[in-house]
């Protein structure tokens, strides 16, 4: 259950969608200019009001028609015209008209732009999955290293002499790495 908002926390949360701009929603909500900005962090650290503005922002989008999708089939239109070679035009005053040169330019700015949103859409470039693979990476080295192990220990412990102690300090020190967290 949800805490109910106050006439003033609904009233910010209704201007906030217009411009996502945290102080100026809460002056326009009736807060007092001097402490909008802390008022407005404030209001948006709680769950109650983030939850509130997440309604208003999906009702909107509803009415409009908005998704993931249409935003994404956008962003891909954008990108495949900046990618699209446009001659370059120049006047030429024997034939009176614009006439190609043989150039061809493309709008790689849009073309980055569209595709570097895509790529966040679809967590391409989110920080969290970056550690989480080098989490992954380092648990895999280390499962490899602990088989590494049991397989000498198992051949030191079948009579085949091989020194495993080099290899018992270097996991050793690994775990007590590990463990600093």
């Amino acid at each position: 259950m949800t805490k109910k908002l106050t006439d003033k926390q609904e009233m910010f949360c209704h201007e906030y969608i217009i411009d996502l701009n945290g102080t100026q929603a809460a002056i326009r909500a009736g807060y007092s200019e001097k402490t909008a900005r802390s008022t407005a962090s404030n209001l948006l650290t709680k769950p109650n009001i983030l939850a509130r503005v997440k309604e208003l922002k999906d009702a909107r989008a509803e009415k409009l028609n908005l998704d993931a999708y249409w935003v994404l089939k956008r962003l891909k239109d954008v990108s495949d015209r900046s990618m699209q070679a446009e001659p370059v035009m120049q006047y030429d005053p024997g034939l009176g008209e614009m006439v190609e040169t043989g150039e061809y330019e493309f709008d790689s700015t849009g073309a980055n732009r569209a595709t570097e949103l895509i790529g966040k859409h679809i967590g391409m470039f989110d920080p969290k999955l970056n550690y989480q693979l080098k989490a992954l990476e380092l648990s895999n080295k280390r499962i490899e290293a602990e088989t590494e192990f049991t397989k000498e220990k198992t051949k030191l412990l079948k009579g085949q002499e091989k020194d495993t102690s080099l290899m018992e300090a270097l996991i050793k020190g690994r775990e007590q790495y590990e463990s600093r967290d």
